[in-house]
Order: structure tokens, then sequence, then C-alpha cells
């Protein structure tokens, strides 16, 4: 009998808005990481700039978190409502 195949690990799920913003912030980490590290030479101007990107950048994303579990705060409620309806239905109480 053959072994049976090695378990892999659960993939986590992620919306694609959330993938979208992921991605969105690593490539202008990307962009902006050569600008940042650059040389002592480099004008403190493109620093500052960088550095204002950045804080934009993560303020955008601390929205979205945001957002995102207000959504998943009310989807949770609903279920419990939901489920706590059928259980009473079920139950033969209302």
């Amino acid at each position: 009998m053959p072994a049976p195949p090695p378990a892999r690990a659960p993939r986590v799920h992620r919306p694609k808005r959330t993938r979208a913003t992921l991605r969105s912030l690593v490539l202008a980490g990307a962009i902006l990481a050569p600008l940042v590290a650059a040389s002592p030479s480099a004008s403190a101007g493109i620093r500052h700039d960088a550095r204002h990107v950045g804080h934009a950048l993560g303020t955008a994303a601390r929205k979205v978190g945001r957002e995102a579990k207000k959504a998943g705060l009310a989807i949770g409620h609903a279920a419990k409502a939901g489920g706590l309806a059928f259980w009473h239905a079920v139950k033969g109480r209302h």
C-alpha cells in the first residue's frame, strides 16, 4: 500500500482587495527602498518625499484594515443572530 501524501499547510484565504493592497504596498516599498537607502549625498528632499509617501501608504493600509474589521464584525454578528434564530426555531421557542 503506498504511503499517503504529505499534509500541506492550510492556505490562508485573503480577499482580493487585501491581496491587491498588499501587492501595492510591496511594490511601493520595492520602488522606494533604493531611494531611501541611497548614498548619503542623496538630497534630503527625496528622503522626505519617500517618507511622506510611506506614511500615506501606511495610513491607507490602516484604513483598509479598519474597514475590513468592521465588515467582519458585521458579518459575524449577523451570522450569530441567524444561528440563534435557527436554533430557537428548531427548539420551537419562537
